[in-house]
């Protein structure tokens, strides 16, 4: 676990679904590193759950997210960090996900739900595993 974080932190995801694909970027530059996942981030103080999400995704892939779906809450104790992660499905209609924030990921794409790209950030494994089960809690080890 690393020295200087002393409490679990909150993280939220959002993955994007289109045609039985998903959107992933290969993180660079922060724990899970060359691991692919979805936009995602730190809970700010007095943010909603949803409004971290969507400044999340506009940070990370210029794209406004509509709906939101919860998918899972995670308790994920992984790359020496403990976060309590929340997932959602995002809904950005034909928007088509950019890199805005290059130093953060590597490379992008939409990649078949039966063919993905491996590694995956484990917050992302957990959201993609609740899209097909319907689970919405992990316990984590």
């Amino acid at each position: 676990m690393a020295a200087e974080q002393s409490m679990p932190q909150v993280g939220v995801g959002v993955v994007f679904l289109r045609d039985g694909r998903v959107f992933l970027a290969k993180r660079h530059g922060s724990h899970g590193e060359d691991t692919w996942a979805s936009a995602g981030g730190h809970l700010e103080m007095g943010e909603t759950l949803e409004e971290c999400a969507r400044r999340e995704a506009m940070e990370e892939l210029g794209v406004t997210v509509g709906d939101l779906r919860f998918l899972c809450v995670t308790n994920i104790i992984a790359y020496g960090k403990h976060y309590l992660d929340i997932e959602f499905l995002g809904d950005i209609g034909e928007q088509e996900p950019v890199l805005a924030e290059p130093d953060a990921f590597t490379e992008s794409g939409w990649f078949p739900l039966v063919d993905l790209p491996q590694p995956l950030f484990e917050a992302v494994w957990y959201a993609l595993d609740s899209l097909g089960t319907g689970r919405y809690y992990y316990p984590g080890s």
